[in-house]
């Protein structure tokens, strides 16, 4: 029985690849994306998504979501996926395809009580639409059975010295989210700063030749050109986030209390999280990725991709 997974992402060049990896991957059943306001603007992250399912054949239901966050942030999009969040690669509008009826926030409420208990989240951007959806529909809280996002760092940052971006962009929704009693598993930078692919990777992606591996080859290349500027190497952020619900044994994780800053002028998005014996003595409400086991990772990644769309 494969189990239902709804993903809501700013689709750019990592989630774009978390995406196809997630259509191949046999152990879930992906019943909706959500989009949302992210790495780049959200008419751009939904065009994203609609564009890849269709050019994929890809049947699944494509909703979007929140066009700004709760957390005052102002015009912040950076260049590291480009204006349209794939960077250069291109792929053909959708034609055949549309949008759901209902906004994120209704679609996850929707198949929740569909799945009686048994969906699961994949959170790869920030978590304005969860957020809303759980303030809309407060049961959700107990319909939810698992969240699993990247976000957030037990140290350091990547947008400033303590915050990652995604949480950094809505630390609002972030706090809402963690403080909801929804199991979670937080992958955040401590990790996915070492989920990298390489030349090999991509190579192997191009030469099996599908529509799916190509097009992941065509982002890496994307990503090495980028790093290759000075921008950021080619980490795997958001498929990691994947793996840590499917294959657990490439990452070590450890129980925590987590919590979000959303007042401090320098720290607000900082991911405050307690490992298990340190100083809050607050209960564990998040399982925490604190170590990567990479061979594991990659040789899934690439499995996954390969598959994507293959009958």
């Amino acid at each position: 029985m494969k189990r239902p997974f709804i993903i809501d992402c700013d689709t750019g060049t990592d989630d774009a690849i978390a995406l196809m990896a997630a259509f191949g991957c046999p152990e879930i059943n992906v019943r909706a994306i959500t989009s949302v306001n992210g790495n780049v603007k959200e008419e751009y992250t939904s065009a994203n998504n609609l564009n890849l399912t269709e050019y994929l054949g890809i049947d699944v239901e494509v909703a979007r979501g929140a066009t700004l966050p709760f957390y005052p942030r102002g015009d912040y999009y950076g260049p590291t996926h480009g204006k349209t969040g794939l960077g250069d690669v291109v792929i053909p509008d959708a034609k055949e395809t549309s949008f759901s009826r209902d906004m994120a926030p209704e679609v996850i409420h929707r198949i929740a009580e569909e799945e009686n208990g048994e969906l699961e989240l994949l959170v790869i951007g920030p978590m304005t639409n969860i957020a809303i959806a759980i303030s809309l529909y407060p049961q959700l809280k107990q319909q939810i059975k698992h969240i699993w996002f990247m976000g957030g760092a037990v140290a350091g940052g990547n947008v400033s010295s303590t915050a990652e971006f995604n949480i950094w962009v809505d630390p609002t929704s972030a706090k809402m989210v963690t403080e909801s009693g929804i199991p979670m598993t937080m992958v955040g930078l401590d990790v996915t700063t070492k989920a990298v692919l390489g030349r090999e990777d991509e190579q192997e992606l191009r030469a099996f030749g599908s529509k799916a591996s190509v097009l992941s080859a065509d982002i890496l290349e994307y990503m090495f050109k980028r790093c290759k500027d000075g921008g950021e190497d080619a980490l795997m952020h958001d498929a990691l986030a994947l793996a840590a619900a499917v294959i657990p044994e490439c990452l070590t994780c450890k129980e925590a209390f987590l919590d979000v800053e959303c007042r401090g002028e320098y720290t607000a998005g900082h991911t405050v999280t307690d490992i298990v014996g340190r100083s809050l003595g607050k209960a564990p409400n998040a399982s925490v990725a604190v170590e990567l086991h990479l061979d594991v990772f990659r040789k899934w990644l690439l499995e996954c991709i390969k598959r994507c769309g293959q009958a």
